[in-house]
């Protein structure tokens, strides 16, 4: 005879709640670290924006006032990093959280200052057109496969000689420790002509905040295409990885002179006597403004009534 052993659905929950939060009592949970970090990392990037010479004095207490905010030391928080470095699941789904958040926040800014694909032509005119149709928002991380991304825009009849491409980009560096400033991402732009030449700009960026690349054509070749490019490199020893946020390829025609044609007159003016000009006709000033003109001193000249008068149909009528 078998029996059968039945635990309570709480007690079988309780369990498995036990068995699952295997966190160490100094190591912060989920929820409070991903608050820890969005912050930490606003605040580096602060840091990055530091002239040279103020940043090693003020970084720490800079970070320091993060701790303060959350009321954990930065024991806490290296101890958190470490088990979180060996919990990858648990990190990732941090990290989606906090790209989630970066990019609600820059979609807000966005509303109050306006979109942010326009700023690379704000002080330009002409016609322009946003060309590029991907994701504005990518993540490269330092691994095969994961930290590069390229793109190819192939030309049409809209694009001419001489226009201007300018590649705007928002880079955001998320790393586990404010030390890591070994990492870069490289950014290129390139334009390909029919006749087989090219011609192109890079970029080493390491810092957060708007970029743009900006790339001149030809006055004398045709446009076949546009290429470009995005590499991340970073610390193998640490985990990091870089969000691109706000991508916009802005092309810009070039303005076009106006060319104004002389247009000649094939009568000469000297031919023309002011006996067939036509006389400007005098506009009669109103009652109002002749008062208003005599109030101010100016004299006027009322023309007397002609003494001949001949008679018409309706009337007398007045000859000059």
């Amino acid at each position: 005879m078998r029996f059968r052993f039945v635990i309570p659905v709480t007690i079988l929950f309780m369990l498995l709640m036990t068995a699952c939060d295997d966190r160490p009592e100094d190591v912060l949970s989920r929820g409070k670290m991903e608050d820890v970090l969005y912050d930490y990392h606003l605040m580096q990037g602060i840091i990055d924006e530091l002239p040279a010479d103020e940043r090693e004095e003020k970084a720490q207490d800079y970070i320091n006032a993060v701790f303060e905010k959350y009321g954990i030391t930065e024991a806490q928080f290296e101890s958190s990093i470490a088990y979180y470095n060996r919990h990858t699941k648990e990190l990732h789904k941090i990290y989606n959280n906090l790209k989630d958040r970066y990019t609600a926040v820059n979609e807000e800014i966005q509303l109050v200052n306006g979109n942010n694909d326009m700023m690379a032509i704000f002080a330009t005119g002409g016609d322009t057109t946003n060309l590029w149709n991907s994701a504005k928002l990518l993540t490269l991380r330092n691994k095969e496969l994961l930290n590069k991304e390229s793109f190819t825009i192939h030309a049409d009849t809209s694009f001419r000689r001489q226009d201007q491409f300018i590649l705007t980009l928002v880079p955001l560096f998320i790393k586990e420790s404010r030390n890591d400033y070994d990492v870069s991402l490289y950014v290129g732009l390139s334009v390909l002509y029919t006749n087989g030449k090219h011609i192109g700009t890079t970029r080493n960026i390491n810092s957060n905040g708007l970029q743009q690349l900006t790339l001149q054509t030809s006055k004398d070749e045709d446009i076949k295409s546009i290429t470009g490019f995005f590499y991340y490199k970073g610390k193998k020893s640490t985990r990091n990885f870089c969000l691109i946020d706000n991508i916009s390829l802005i092309r810009m025609h070039e303005k076009e002179t106006e060319k104004v044609e002389e247009v000649v007159d094939s009568v000469k003016t000297d031919s023309v006597t002011t006996d067939t000009l036509p006389k400007p006709v005098e506009r009669r000033l109103s009652p109002e403004e002749i008062r208003q003109q005599n109030k101010s001193g100016e004299h006027i000249n009322i023309q007397a009534a002609p003494s001949v008068r001949t008679p018409n149909k309706i009337g007398p009528r007045r000859r000059k």
